[in-house]
């Protein structure tokens, strides 16, 4: 109990009591008794202090709102405290700090300096989502201090309120030629005009076929038995690759190259969900857990949440998440990558084959950060090649430096697909 009530003592406190202490002794030792009780007075008054700002953390009451409590990467939040303090008895000083993580700004400090015993005040400051992720704001720490300065005892709420910052969902124009023939399997048709109409519904034949669907000009074309597909309802389904590892991205902050690429692919899995796609999503590290595509809201919903927690990954290969995520026959593929090595060009050249498309995001990392960090003049001439060696694979690759936006690097996909 001494050395708590030693601790709440300020350092004005402590002289204050250690000089009436000596005094009173003092006094006492030459018999001087009128100037015993003045310090006797003034070696109780710390103690007093003590007793006031204790009895204040008994009668304060905080509550905090922050609006809105999710926003998108770069967006402003207003959070504010309301405060209350109950009780007759007065209390010299009280600051405050509100626990905030760097991410999302500065922690606010203030002061309410008021005799009143009884007091409701409002403070508002603002929050900025720095940084995409989930966070969370508070407790509230509290110093109250007595009138004389003479005590203090700092106090913690448990109160704390989630913030979500979410990526950039930007939107982007209509699928055209991007989507490609849209089919996914043996049950659903290609679209007409993407390919040679005699092609629509037409693949190689399989023992116990039966022979009524052999398609005799395809046959006679291809110089082997084709038969027709069984027509039924379009059914469109995409695979969505990001290229998470850290060694493929360059830059901090917003404005790194990750952060482009995450914002790419939550806009483009939006994009094709509410077009009725049927969608999976990949990293390096493997699958990412979403919705079921079945309800198209809970579906985008469930992809900004998992875009809200993903992060780098020290992976250094796209080969283990294609070779077992990604072989998927007649399917779309759709992939937003970092700097690449020929390693990551065989793995997405096998992945590409069967499939009704490849889409190529390809970012120009090096112009994400400064150039006494970019990467060597060697490492930049091989990600060029690879580049070309991608678009020689039969993907449709676009190219992205910094300052394009993922609504003209979908565009231009879209472009060069009508161009085909």
């Amino acid at each position: 109990m001494i050395a708590k009530s030693w601790r709440a003592l300020t350092g004005r406190g402590r002289v204050f009591l250690l000089v009436s202490l000596v005094g009173l002794i003092a006094c006492m030792a030459f018999g001087q008794r009128d100037l015993a009780r003045v310090c006797l007075l003034l070696l109780l008054l710390p103690l007093a202090a003590i007793a006031v700002v204790g009895r204040s953390r008994l009668h304060l009451v905080s509550e905090r709102t922050i609006d809105p409590p999710r926003v998108t990467l770069g967006e402003r939040m207003d959070a504010t405290l309301s405060l209350r303090k109950a009780g007759a008895l007065p209390v010299g000083l009280l600051r405050f700090e509100d626990t905030v993580p760097r991410e999302l700004g500065r922690r606010p400090r203030f002061t309410i300096h008021t005799f009143a015993g009884d007091w409701q005040r409002k403070i508002t400051y603002p929050l900025m989502g720095l940084a995409r992720g989930r966070y969370r704001v508070g407790p509230l720490l509290v110093r109250a201090v007595d009138p004389f300065g003479l005590a203090q005892i700092d106090r913690q709420f448990r109160a704390t309120n989630e913030v979500l910052v979410t990526p950039e969902v930007v939107p982007l124009g209509p699928l055209g030629s991007a989507s490609g023939n849209n089919a996914s399997g043996e049950s659903t048709p290609q679209k007409i005009g993407l390919v040679g109409q005699d092609d629509v519904l037409v693949r190689e034949y399989r023992d116990g076929d039966d022979v009524r669907r052999i398609h005799w000009r395809s046959t006679a074309r291809k110089g082997e038995i084709m038969v027709r597909r069984e027509e039924q309802a379009w059914d469109p389904s995409v695979t969505i690759l990001l290229d998470s590892r850290a060694s493929s991205h360059a830059g901090t902050g917003r404005t790194a190259s990750f952060e482009w690429a995450v914002s790419a692919v939550t806009s483009i899995a939006h994009h094709l969900l509410t077009n009725g796609f049927r969608m999976t999503m990949v990293d390096v590290e493997g699958r990412v857990p979403t919705a079921s595509a079945e309800d198209p809201y809970a579906a985008r919903e469930a992809v900004l949440l998992a875009m809200t927690d993903e992060d780098l990954s020290d992976v250094t290969s796209l080969e283990t998440a294609l070779e077992t995520n990604l072989h998927r026959q007649g399917e779309m593929l759709v992939a937003v990558l970092g700097r690449l090595n020929p390693a990551d060009v065989a793995a997405l050249a096998t992945a590409r084959k069967g499939r009704t498309v490849g889409l190529a995001i390809v970012l120009d990392v090096d112009s994400f950060t400064i150039r006494g960090l970019r990467a060597d003049p060697e490492v930049m001439a091989q990600h060029e090649d690879c580049v070309r060696q991608l678009t020689e694979a039969q993907w449709r690759v676009v190219q992205v430096k910094r300052g394009s936006s993922v609504a003209e690097a979908w565009a231009e996909l879209e472009h060069r697909g009508g161009g085909a």
